[in-house]
């Protein structure tokens, strides 16, 4: 295993995904996407998993290349994202929200024969003032609990889309975009 660190303290390595049966509690959600990169140094990333718990990791993953279709539905995850986050009013509170399209499928049964076909979202709202460091948007402070839902409901309306994960990891360790 590599770990590639940039001159900033950026690191690349694995992502950890939180889910609960319960509504989330942003706040203690950040508290541990700030210590578990400091706890655990082959991960630099905490994402929360919306949706019911997780009880099995993905244990494939969907083969994804960039064709039509599949540039279609992170465009269309864009899209949605963007246009929600516009019309809310807090797009000028947000430096930067990439969104991207991972090749995970979960709840997937591991006992199915057929490949994996579903792909899932990451949501990374930041804030920057200088690119250089920055933090998520916590939902219910810099960004309403409400926008961020609406982002995961209209999301999950689009074939073919597993889950849809927000991104909690600060810069550093993170890098601002998913690289």
């Amino acid at each position: 295993m590599h770990f590639y660190f940039q001159g900033d303290c950026r690191s690349y390595s694995y992502v950890c995904g939180i889910s609960s049966k319960d509504e989330p509690d942003w706040e203690s959600l950040i508290f541990l996407a700030r210590l578990i990169p400091r706890m655990c140094h082959n991960i630099n990333r905490v994402v929360y998993i919306f949706g019911p718990p997780v009880k099995e990791p993905p244990t494939d993953v969907t083969p994804t290349f960039l064709t039509t279709g599949v540039l279609s539905t992170l465009r269309q995850a864009d899209f949605e994202a963007q246009n929600i986050l516009r019309e809310s009013g807090y797009a000028g509170k947000i430096s930067q929200m990439p969104v991207i399209l991972t090749p995970l499928h979960f709840d997937r049964d591991p006992l199915q024969k057929q490949p994996s076909c579903q792909r899932s979202v990451v949501i990374r709202t930041f804030i920057t003032s200088d690119f250089m460091t920055g933090i998520p948007a916590t939902p219910g402070n810099e960004i309403p609990v409400e926008v961020v839902l609406k982002m995961v409901t209209e999301i999950k309306k689009i074939p073919g889309i597993s889950r849809i994960m927000y991104d909690l990891t600060s810069k550093p360790p993170g890098t601002t975009e998913w690289e």
